[in-house]
C-alpha cells in the first residue's frame, strides 16, 4: 500500500513516495515515468496506452481491501495512479482498483469527456483486465502474457534482457517435458513433436492439442488452462526466488540488527518504532516463508513423481490447487521484493547503510505499510 500523501505536503510526499512508485519495483508499473523516457529518445514510438492521457498512471499491485476480499477472485488488484501533477507524480495523487465499476466514470473525470476515445479505450481496458490477472508485474509475466494474448506493446516497457528472458525460458520449459513425455509416450520419437507440445504448454490456449495431458493428470474440466498457466507462473516466480535471495538476505540481516536511537526520540516514539519494527520483520519473514513453502512443496511433488517414481498424488494434489499458490507466491515474491527494493533504495544512500533517524523512520513506515491491507477502498483519499 502507497502512503496518503496530501498534496499540500509535496516536499516529503516526493522523498516518500520515490521508491514506492519506482520502476524497480514488482509490484509497479510506472507508465509516466517510463513514456517519457522513451518519447525523449523517440517521439514517434508507441506507447503502452491506446489512449496518450492513460500513459501518464502508475500502475500498481495492492492487497484488495478487506470489504471487498469476500469472494473476490483473487487477494490481489490491480490500482490506478493518478498523479496530482503529471510532471512529478511523486507529490501525491489518487488512486481505483482496475476492477471498481467506476473505473471508466474515474478515467472521464481524470482526463476529461472526450480525452478517450472509444475504440482504443476498448483496447486499453483490456490491456488493464490481463494485467489484472497477473498476481504481479514483474516484466517478464506482461511480455509473456501480451505476447500470447497477440497484443503488440512497445518492449520497452519490460526491460527484460534477451539473455535473462533465454534463462527464464529455459528453466520453465525444462519442467514441462517431463509431463510430455509422460503423457504423450508417441511423443518421444520425435524430438520436433516434444518441443511443439511443450510449446503448446506455454501458449495455454490450445486445449484441444493439451486435452490427452490434462486428463492424464486428472485436471478439473473447465480449468484445465488456468491450470496450465498458474504451473508456468509458479516455476516463473521459482526462478525469481533465487534471484531474490541475496538482497532479501542482506535486508533482514539489516533490520535484525537494527537499534532504535535512545537520544533521539521520547520513550513512547521509541517504543512504538520498536513495535514497528518487530510486527515489520514478522510479516516479511512470513511472507518469504509462504513462498518458500509453496516451491518446496512444488520441487517435493514434481521430484517425487519424475525422478524418484514414487508415485503421482502428491504432484497431482499440487496441480489441482495451483491456481491459489500462483497468487499466494505471486502475492508473498511482490511484497518482498517491493520492500527490499524500498529499503535498498533508500538504505544505500549512507554510507555502510548506517541511517539517521529522521530516514530510519521513514524506512520502517513504508515497509510497514508494504503489508496493510486497507479495511475498505479510499479511491477518493490522496496518496
Amino acid at each position: 500500500m502507497i502512503p496518503t500523501c496530501p498534496e499540500s505536503d509535496a516536499p516529503m510526499a516526493s522523498e516518500y513516495l520515490k521508491p514506492m512508485l519506482d520502476v524497480g519495483s514488482p509490484r509497479v508499473l510506472n507508465c509516466n515515468v517510463m513514456t517519457r523516457q522513451i518519447l525523449a529518445t523517440d517521439p514517434a514510438a508507441p506507447t503502452f496506452f491506446r489512449n496518450k492521457p492513460m500513459n501518464k498512471l502508475v500502475l500498481i499491485k495492492d492487497a484488495v481491501p478487506e470489504s471487498e476480499s469476500r469472494g473476490a477472485v483473487s487477494p490481489i488488484g490491480t490500482k490506478l495512479y493518478f498523479p496530482f501533477n503529471e510532471n512529478d507524480i511523486y507529490e501525491g495523487g489518487r488512486t481505483i482498483f482496475a476492477h471498481d465499476k467506476g473505473l471508466e466514470r474515474a478515467l472521464a473525470d481524470s482526463f476529461g469527456e472526450g480525452a478517450l476515445k472509444p475504440d482504443a479505450l476498448k483496447e486499453d481496458l483490456r490491456i488493464l483486465g490481463l494485467l489484472d490477472h497477473l498476481p504481479s508485474l514483474d516484466p517478464f509475466l506482461m511480455k509473456d502474457v501480451f505476447r500470447n494474448e497477440g497484443i503488440d506493446i512497445n518492449p520497452a516497457y519490460f526491460e527484460v534482457g534477451k539473455e535473462l528472458w533465454k534463462e527464464i525460458e529455459a528453466f520453465i520449459l525444462q519442467s514441462f517435458e517431463p509431463l510430455v513425455q509422460a503423457a504423450f509416450p508417441d511423443a518421444l520419437a520425435s524430438d520436433e513433436k516434444v518441443r511443439t507440445l511443450v510449446e503448446k504448454i506455454w501458449e495455454g490456449r490450445d486445449l484441444d492439442t493439451l486435452r490427452p495431458l490434462a486428463a492424464a493428470f486428472q485436471l478439473p474440466k473447465g480449468h484445465e488452462l488456468e491450470i496450465f498457466a498458474a504451473w508456468k507462473g509458479i516455476n516463473f516466480y521459482a526462478f525469481q526466488f533465487e534471484r531474490a535471495k541475496p538482497l532479501m538476505t542482506d535486508m533482514m540481516v539489516w533490520l535484525k540488527d537494527l537499534q532504535i536511537p535512545l537520544a533521539a526520540v521520547s520513550a513512547a516514539e521509541r517504543a512504538e518504532m520498536k513495535a514497528t519494527l518487530e510486527a515489520t520483520k514478522n510479516q516479511i519473514r512470513g511472507e518469504w516463508q509462504v513462498a518458500e513453502g509453496i516451491i518446496r512443496e512444488y520441487q517435493s511433488s514434481y521430484d517425487k513423481l519424475f525422478r524418484k517414481k514414487e508415485g503421482s498424488a502428491d504432484f497431482l494434489a499440487f496441480l489441482k490447487k495451483s491456481n491459489k499458490a500462483y497468487w499466494d507466491i505471486g502475492n508473498a515474491l511482490g511484497k518482498t521484493g517491493h520492500a527490499s527494493y524500498c529499503w535498498d533504495v533508500i538504505s544505500k544512500r549512507h554510507p555502510g547503510r548506517k541511517v539517521p533517524w529522521e530516514p530510519l523512520r521513514d524506512i520502517l513506515q513504508l515497509l510497514s505499510k508494504i503489508f496493510r491491507t486497507d479495511k475498505k477502498p479510499a479511491t477518493s483519499v490522496a496518496w
